[in-house]
């Protein structure tokens, strides 16, 4: 990984993005609209649910998430899946399309790409069996939807 982009992320969240104790990552692939597909771990997923596209905030264990949208716009049924963040107080949704494909990558196939990331909620880009990725910059996002880190 790129070495100043790698000093911007905490370890928790550098050991969300990797987990090299087996070698492999269970990761999903999630479309996004107009953009290469995000590729985050499964391990910081912490529920999905069914959910209306077009909305702000969703409920979820009684507790109102913002809600950062990746989903096509004129699909307005989706799948919201609740990110884990440091604190509770941390987490969102995460609004896609449809239920993510789930995968397992071995951690030595997946290289950097050298596109240059010109968005701020992009932490870096990727390739794995010929396919490029965005690897999310969750900080960023959390930012962008006011979470206070």
């Amino acid at each position: 990984m790129n070495t100043e982009r790698v000093h911007e992320i905490d370890q928790q969240e550098l050991q969300h993005l990797i987990s090299v104790s087996t070698g492999f990552i269970d990761a999903y692939i999630i479309e996004c609209y107009n953009q290469v597909p995000m590729l985050i771990p499964q391990n910081i997923v912490l529920s999905a649910q069914n959910s209306q596209t077009q909305v702000n905030a969703l409920t979820w264990h009684e507790v109102d998430l913002p809600v950062y949208s990746i989903h096509n716009p004129n699909v307005k049924d989706g799948i919201a899946l609740i990110i884990e963040g440091e604190e509770i107080t941390q987490r969102f949704a995460l609004l896609c399309n449809e239920m993510p494909q789930g995968i397992r990558l071995r951690i030595s196939e997946v290289v950097d790409d050298d596109r240059p990331v010109d968005d701020v909620k992009v932490f870096q880009y990727v390739v794995s069996e010929g396919k490029q990725y965005q690897i999310p910059n969750l900080v960023e996002i959390q930012r962008a939807l006011g979470i206070t880190i």
